[in-house]
């Protein structure tokens, strides 16, 4: 009688440890993966609001070479000039694209407020239009963004501050640390609240926090 184990056998146990040993070191890899994944996009995010910010900047003054004053529309306040924030949830940033697009009220005619029908600024139409990210909102969306509305990566609008008193001052920055003596000299400063949604360190609407001594999120194009 023959008591030896079946080498079929033998080699049935083998594949399954040896695939049960795969299967674990897989599991491994993956969740040693998908943090530096995360970590990938959003440093892609952030490169992507920072280069969206200058170009917005860049945009703004090339228009104000071109015409010799700032495309502010109908908030240009000739009696008590002020400076003037877009994209803040009192003026869409809608407004200001719309200029720097040659969007204008009728079809095929310029905006009025750039009469010589220069685009200084392009950028891509967002891909969903009930939760615009990274572009151009092509409808008005639940979360108060309006059609036309430029928007970062992370859902919010681009804040577009504008020098509308031309002191070369930016004295209207929400930003407390940017204030007074602080306050940019440049015609035009343009931000991005971050993935936290939120103004400056977690909403203490401070850019950086001398106390924590921690930069916030925010994507700002003075710094």
């Amino acid at each position: 009688m023959n008591n030896r184990p079946q080498p079929s056998n033998r080699i049935s146990a083998f594949t399954l440890v040896e695939l049960l040993t795969v299967i674990t070191i897989i599991a491994i890899l993956m969740g040693l993966l998908f943090p530096a994944i995360g970590v990938a996009k959003d440093q892609a995010r952030k490169a992507e609001a920072r280069t969206a910010v200058t170009g917005i900047a860049t945009a703004v003054k090339q228009y104000y070479t071109e015409y010799g004053k700032y495309p502010l529309g109908n908030l240009a306040n000739a009696q008590s000039p002020s400076d003037v924030i877009f994209g803040d949830g009192t003026n869409a940033n809608q407004v200001l694209f719309d200029i720097l697009r040659n969007i204008g009220q009728t079809p095929g005619q310029p905006n009025q407020y750039n009469p010589r029908a220069i685009v200084f600024f392009d950028g891509r139409t967002a891909s969903d239009p009930n939760n615009p990210k990274s572009g151009f909102a092509t409808q008005d969306a639940a979360n108060g963004v309006t059609k036309n509305s430029y928007i970062d990566p992370w859902g919010n609008q681009y804040r577009v501050c504008i020098d509308g008193d031309y002191d070369n001052k930016i004295s209207n920055l929400p930003y407390t640390d940017f204030q007074g003596q602080t306050a940019p000299l440049t015609g035009v400063c343009v931000f991005s609240i971050g993935k936290d949604g939120m103004l400056g360190n977690k909403g203490d609407s401070m850019y950086r926090n001398s106390g924590t001594n921690s930069n916030s999120d925010d994507i700002v194009s003075w710094q």
